[in-house]
């Protein structure tokens, strides 16, 4: 919602997002699809037996995609292209964590 309330405003075109939730994580919807899958692991988990253990590959393998092969690597590589002159993005990308709000990588 943050995002589309920033996007719809006329004064925003061309610019990227630095309030709300993008203050301390730049990707903190791939943050929140991320924990959503590991919270469903973790809260059925206790229930599990031998081989539905298993079933964490599925969350280990929406992390690996989205931080390693389409999500963030693609959406980094856009806004550098896009922002990476501008001496603010560079500050944006220096302070705000990639990832996990408030842990620098």
């Amino acid at each position: 919602m943050q995002k589309s309330i920033f996007k719809a405003n006329p004064e925003n075109d061309g610019k990227f997002i630095t309030s709300g939730l993008w203050s301390v994580s730049r990707h903190p919807n791939y943050f929140g699809e991320i924990s959503l899958w590991f919270g469903i692991y973790i809260s059925c988990s206790s229930v599990f037996r031998g081989a539905q253990y298993l079933s964490v590959l599925s969350p280990v393998g929406v992390m690996l995609l989205i931080t390693k092969l389409s999500g963030i690597p693609l959406l980094e590589q856009q806004g550098l292209k896009k922002w990476g002159h501008l001496a603010e993005y560079k500050k944006y990308l220096e302070d705000v964590p990639v990832l996990i709000p408030f842990i620098k990588t």
